[in-house]
């Protein structure tokens, strides 16, 4: 129910941010869009979804730094980090936010309405291979849904311990939770697939810890999530 809750709040300032940063310019809620903005401040400065998300990201930072402010403020970094490399490509500083949002505050901090056809701004192309920077995306199609542990028949409490989905260029993804999006989506689906984040400090060779944010074509259900159970350096 707490969770709920905090999703729909989150929704709800989402939404009044964003009208009413249509009705008047946009502005950044983490910086000053009056002084000298990098390109990447520059970009959120002028975009309406952009500058209503990084409105919002404070109060996301806020309930996180309560269960773990150490870790949280080194996402943080990590998040400023990746985003000022994306200089004014869009796409990419999109990405991050998405990716910091869903990191802190779980996929309910992240509005229903952004999806990674709204990343891939028409760019996005059949390939049989995944995206490989920040801000890139691809379409594909879902081959396999499954329960994360389990054997052959499938039961429905299976999915109770974790999902994972895979795709035809490759790719998968994995969660400990009772995923409700990847459950619904078919072998055959076709998604958009945008990396909206690749893990930092890894051992050499070990690149475990890849998230993307894909939509279902046919669903319209959008989940951001990553390609391994555990990130680069873990078990």
């Amino acid at each position: 129910m707490e969770a709920d809750f905090w999703g729909m709040t989150m929704w709800r300032a989402v939404t009044i941010a964003l009208t009413m940063l249509i009705a008047t310019s946009a502005h950044a809620g983490s910086f000053d869009c009056k002084g000298v903005p990098s390109p990447d401040e520059r970009i959120v400065c002028n975009d309406p979804l952009l500058s209503a998300l990084d409105t919002v990201l404070p109060r996301v930072q806020e309930k996180a730094e309560k269960d773990n402010k150490a870790e949280t403020r080194k996402t943080l970094r990590d998040f400023t980090s990746d985003r000022s490399a994306c200089g004014s490509d869009r796409s990419c500083v999109l990405s991050t936010y998405i990716a910091i949002l869903g990191k802190l505050g779980g996929d309910n901090s992240i509005p229903a309405d952004v999806t990674a056809n709204i990343i891939a701004a028409g760019r996005a192309k059949p390939s049989p291979t995944l995206p490989q920077k920040i801000g890139q995306c691809a379409v594909t199609n879902v081959t396999a849904v499954h329960p994360r542990v389990g054997q052959d028949p499938v039961k429905d409490e299976d999915y109770n311990s974790g999902t994972g989905i895979e795709y035809a260029n490759k790719g998968y993804q994995v969660s400990y939770a009772r995923e409700e999006a990847l459950i619904a989506s078919k072998p055959g689906d076709k998604v958009t697939m945008c990396l909206i984040s690749t893990p930092k400090r890894c051992p050499g060779g070990d690149d475990r810890g890849r998230e993307y944010f894909v939509t279902n074509a046919r669903t319209g259900q959008s989940w951001a999530m990553a390609d391994s159970q555990h990130a680069c350096g873990g078990p």
